[in-house]
C-alpha cells in the first residue's frame, strides 16, 4: 500500500478517474484494505479497465492523521492524478 499515492487521492476532489493500471492497481489495494472508497469498471466489452476513487474512509483519513470533519477538499493537486 502506498501512503504517498493515498495522500495524491486526497489532495484532490472526488470523485477521481483513474485510467493508468499502475495508479489503478494502487487504488485497489488501498480500498482492500478499508481506506478508500472506490470501483472499478470496463467502459465497453473488452475495453480498458477504470478506476473511480470516491472518498477516503474514516480510516484512510486516520492513516493519513487528518482531521474526520468529513471534507473532501483538496490541496494543491498531485501531478500524476487526473484533474
Amino acid at each position: 500500500m502506498s501512503i504517498e499515492f493515498l495522500r495524491a487521492l486526497a489532495k484532490h476532489p472526488a470523485p477521481v478517474t483513474l485510467t493508468n493500471p499502475h495508479d489503478i492497481d494502487n487504488l485497489l489495494v488501498l480500498r482492500a484494505a478499508g481506506l478508500v472508497a472506490a470501483l472499478t469498471f470496463k467502459l465497453d466489452a473488452g475495453g480498458r479497465e477504470v478506476g473511480r476513487f470516491l472518498a477516503l474512509t474514516p480510516d484512510g483519513r486516520s492513516a493519513l492523521g487528518t482531521a474526520t470533519d468529513g471534507s473532501s477538499h483538496g490541496a494543491q493537486a498531485a501531478s500524476r492524478l487526473p484533474q
